[in-house]
């Protein structure tokens, strides 16, 4: 659309609270019942709780950060799955990975950093980060399947 203009968020956010305030200006404050008429009574104000509630926020709102691990962390591995998949650790952090799965699974650095026996279910394994980076890392017999993970050492 030629000469069309975009509208800054804030500004739309103020015009869609004005348009609301002018909205619940022209409510009746009580209808009358069996009148016929239009009604003629309006507030005289408008409550400043409906103001409060109506503006937005001019400035984004930051994500939160990932919380960070530290002491010993369980992470889950059943058929197909590592749970949480995706972990962030302090350094020195302890990670038990244990079975829950039908099937027997093992955890596998791509790195070589560690590597679990095979494991069946109820078993587990345990490793100790001792230098910070990532560590993706695979259930050898099923990492085709997306059964793959990551711990990431800060």
């Amino acid at each position: 659309m030629t000469g069309a203009r975009e509208w800054p968020a804030a500004s739309c956010a103020a015009l869609l609270c004005v348009t609301v305030l002018l909205a619940q200006s022209c409510v009746p404050a009580s209808p009358t019942s069996g009148s016929s008429g239009p009604e003629t009574s309006r507030p005289s104000a408008v409550p400043s709780a409906a103001i409060a509630t109506s503006t937005a926020p001019t400035t984004p709102i930051a994500p939160t950060l990932p919380a960070i691990a530290s002491g010993t962390v369980t992470i889950e591995m059943g058929d197909h799955f590592f749970n949480p998949a995706q972990i962030t650790v302090a350094l020195g952090t302890t990670v038990v990975w244990i079975d829950h799965g039908q099937s027997a699974h093992d955890v596998t650095a791509l790195d070589g950093s560690f590597m679990s026996s095979t494991m069946g279910p109820g078993n587990t394994f345990v490793y100790t980060f001792r230098k910070a980076g990532r560590y993706p890392y695979i259930c050898t017999p099923h990492a085709g399947d997306g059964m793959v993970g990551e711990v990431d050492v800060q």
